[in-house]
């Protein structure tokens, strides 16, 4: 996939993860994780997993970026933990 494909793939993941639905969300979280090592995914991915509507999107995307085992799911997780309140 070209760098350009990708790129549109994730502003259309964003877009999605702005929606109201909780599902919208988690399956924008989940898609999303695949492409946690670009720079323009990591912030919407870290406002997914600190998600204050709903946990069930903050566990499936955590999941995902998870199974990655890499680095970039990785620093996500680790730099949600840093912020999350006791909320989270």
């Amino acid at each position: 996939m070209s760098n350009q494909a990708r790129r549109a793939v994730v502003a259309a993941l964003i877009k999605l993860a702005g929606s109201p639905g909780y599902r919208d969300r988690a399956d924008a979280g989940r898609s999303l994780a695949n492409f946690a090592e670009m720079p323009e995914a990591r912030e919407p991915l870290l406002e997914l997993v600190l998600d204050a509507g709903d946990t069930f999107v903050t566990r499936a995307t955590a999941e995902a970026l998870l199974r990655r085992q890499d680095s970039a799911g990785l620093a996500v997780v680790a730099s949600a933990l840093a912020a999350a309140t006791p909320d989270h």
